[in-house]
């Protein structure tokens, strides 16, 4: 195989493709991507990462001197690519030896056989699942798979994000047990059904697609086992997860005890401060006290170290309420989000919170609530004045005893 390269258009879909690879070694099959030139010119790069997922794509830039195939290591020629000057190049793979060749510049290095490189699936019996504009696709795979947790946790619902299209509209829906997000829009859509997807995966992707103009179409299909993710020339495929997802729908409720609209950006940077407090906690809380008509407050306490307060003005109705929070996971909400203001609705101290960008529910963030102690939400003005009284000191002293065993069995809450 002889082809010449148009370096910087070559080095896009390059580039698109070598991020699934996996460099582990310069001999490793999944560590390489296939090429193969074809008698009418055309070129077509493959990578996998062996595990779940592929991508295959229609190389831009290219000249076919000689068709063949040839399976070639990502870090070494990707690395060549990057670094050279040279609007031309060309690159020569013969047996088990490959030649990239700038002018007099030359480079020789070893390859892997094609007959290696595992049989990435294939989209032609899938079924039409829906189609969105790019930019669409990626705000949705950021807001649904926001309240996913690890892949590697019990049960396997819990590192998924599902892809459920129904009456023409699109959600994605991730949850761990905490928190639920659900982002849906309106699209194409094919027969209803469910896709249920690795949502490190669909980040991946999403992080990937960035690259690519965000106003083209993505179309989405699917066999049952395997979907694939089709943008102009690129087609990515992911492996689907065999697992039933929670019905969500149940955990839902439109109980508002109190509400809250507030600045994003504000109360974001509210809990990066109160943060350097908050997260020497082992349960990582973070107290609220909303009085209606009145500023948020925010207090982190940890043991032995010391004690934050932070006031956030914001529009607050309903009852007075004080409900606690672990920091990183209302962040993630807050990160999903995006900026302008927000509303967050409180169902009771102890009830789930949903947080929503105002005057918009196509995305919920829900997040249930952690247990508080009497003391995590004093500052330490008040916490000294309540110790001189002796009921209080009584019940301090019961508390806490255990306190960190009862936070880190009971502070997240769960639905």
């Amino acid at each position: 195989m002889r082809l010449n390269l148009e370096r910087e258009l070559f080095l896009k879909s390059w580039q698109s493709v070598e991020r699934v690879a996996i460099p582990k070694s310069p001999v490793n099959a999944a560590s390489g991507i296939l090429i193969s030139a074809d008698e009418m010119g055309r070129v077509t790069l493959e990578a996998t990462d062996s595990k779940t997922t592929s991508v295959k794509c229609t190389a831009q830039g290219v000249e076919v001197q000689e068709a063949g195939l040839g399976l070639i290591p990502v870090t070494i020629v990707g690395s060549l690519l990057k670094k050279s000057t040279s609007k031309l190049t060309t690159l020569e793979i013969t047996n088990e030896r490959g030649v990239i060749s700038s002018g007099r510049n030359k480079t020789k290095f070893s390859v892997i056989a094609p007959s290696e490189f595992p049989q990435i699936p294939k989209s032609d019996n899938a079924e039409f699942f829906c189609e969105m504009v790019l930019s669409d696709f990626m705000k949705l795979s950021v807001e649904g798979s926001s309240a996913s947790s690890s892949p590697q946790d019990f049960p396997k619902y819990l590192g998924t994000c599902l892809l459920r299209n129904k009456d023409g509209v699109l959600k994605f829906v991730s949850t761990d047990g905490k928190r639920l997000s659900i982002s849906e829009l309106a699209c194409n859509t094919g027969n209803e059904r469910d896709v249920m997807l690795p949502a490190a995966d669909l980040k991946d992707l999403a992080r990937i697609l960035t690259s690519e103009d965000l106003s083209q179409k993505i179309i989405i299909t699917s066999d049952g086992a395997t979907a694939w993710f089709k943008v102009d020339e690129i087609e990515f495929s992911i492996r689907q997860i065999d697992t039933t997802f929670p019905t969500y729908e149940k955990i839902l409720n439109d109980t508002v005890m109190a509400s809250m609209i507030i600045s994003r950006s504000d109360l974001s940077a509210a809990l990066d401060r109160v943060d350097v407090i908050a997260k020497n906690n082992t349960a990582h809380i973070v107290a609220f006290t909303l009085n209606p008509n009145d500023e948020l407050q925010i207090i982190a306490r940890a043991p032995e170290l010391g004690t934050t307060t932070e006031f956030v003005q914001a529009n607050i109705s309903g009852e007075f309420m004080r409900v606690g929070f672990n920091a990183s996971y209302l962040q993630d909400g807050l990160r999903a989000l995006g900026q302008g203001d927000i509303k967050i609705e409180f169902s009771d101290p102890e009830g789930q919170a949903r947080l929503y960008r105002n005057n918009d529910d196509s995305f919920l963030y829900m997040l249930m609530p952690a247990r508080l102690t009497p003391q995590d939400y004093m500052d330490d003005d008040n916490l000294s004045s309540e110790y001189e009284n002796n009921e209080v000191q009584n019940e301090f002293n019961n508390n806490e005893q255990d306190q960190n065993q009862d936070q880190n069995q009971n502070n997240n809450g769960e639905f």
